[in-house]
C-alpha cells in the first residue's frame, strides 16, 4: 500500500508539473509579439537614401549601395512611400563631387537629384569579426532625416542623429575562411543594416528579444 501511495503521489506531481509546463507554453504562445511603432513618419514626397562612408569603413564600397537599396526597397514594399529616387543617382553625384576634393552639403546633394527629403545614413562601424577568428558580424550607423528645401533636420528632433545597430547571428566559423563566404556574409550584414534603418519608419514586430536600436 505504501508503494502504491508513493506511486500515486509521484504520478500526481508529474501531472501537475506537466500541466504547469503546458500552461506556460500556451501562455507564451498566446502572448502577442511586442510591437515597435514607427519612430518617424515620412511624408510621401520625393525621397532619397544616401549612405555616407567617407572613412571607408565598409569594404567593398559597393556595400553602401546594398544598404541604401535595402532601405529604399523596404519603404516602397511596405508602401510607406509611393516613389523614391534611386540611390545610384545620389551616389554618382557624391562620387563626382568627392573626386574634386569638395564634398557637397547634404541639402545640395538632395537638390542635385530632385529630392525633397534626404535619409542620411552615416556608417560608424562594420566588422565581420572582433578578433580575426570568431565570426561576429556587427555594424552601426547614424541616421538623420533632412528636409532638403528648408535645410532642417526632421529626425531626430532632440539630437544630432539616431544610432542603429545590426548583426548576423548563428554564424558558422568556416564562413570567415572562404573568400566567397566572406563576401556573402558582408552583403548579408549590409542587408540587415538597411533593414534596421528602414524599420525606423514603419511599425513592426520586434521579436522576443527586441530590436537593436539605441539612442546615440
Amino acid at each position: 500500500m505504501k508503494s502504491f501511495a508513493t506511486i500515486m503521489l509521484f504520478f500526481s506531481t508529474a501531472v501537475m508539473l506537466s500541466s504547469c509546463n503546458i500552461a506556460s507554453v500556451v501562455g507564451y504562445i498566446a502572448t502577442p509579439d511586442p510591437q515597435q511603432d514607427a519612430l518617424f513618419e515620412l511624408q510621401d514626397v520625393s525621397t532619397v537614401v544616401f549612405v555616407d562612408d567617407r572613412r571607408n569603413i565598409m569594404h567593398p564600397t559597393r556595400l553602401r549601395r546594398v544598404v541604401a537599396e535595402r532601405v529604399t526597397n523596404d519603404l516602397l514594399t511596405k508602401e510607406i512611400l509611393s516613389s523614391m529616387i534611386s540611390p545610384r543617382d545620389i551616389l554618382r553625384v557624391s562620387a563626382s563631387s568627392d573626386r574634386y576634393g569638395s564634398p557637397i552639403a547634404m541639402d545640395e546633394l538632395g537638390n542635385a537629384v530632385g529630392a525633397n527629403v534626404l535619409i542620411y545614413v552615416e556608417v560608424q562601424s562594420f566588422s565581420l569579426t572582433n578578433d580575426g577568428q570568431t565570426a561576429n558580424p556587427t555594424a552601426t550607423c547614424d541616421v538623420r532625416v533632412i528636409d532638403v528645401l528648408s535645410r532642417k533636420r526632421l529626425f531626430p528632433e532632440d539630437g544630432e542623429s539616431y544610432r542603429v545597430q545590426a548583426m548576423v547571428k548563428n554564424i558558422s566559423p568556416h564562413r570567415l575562411k572562404a573568400t566567397g563566404e566572406v563576401r556573402k556574409l558582408a552583403e548579408e550584414l549590409a542587408e540587415n543594416l538597411g533593414d534596421s534603418v528602414a524599420k525606423l519608419f514603419y511599425g513592426h514586430v520586434t521579436g522576443r528579444l527586441g530590436e537593436n536600436l539605441n539612442r546615440k
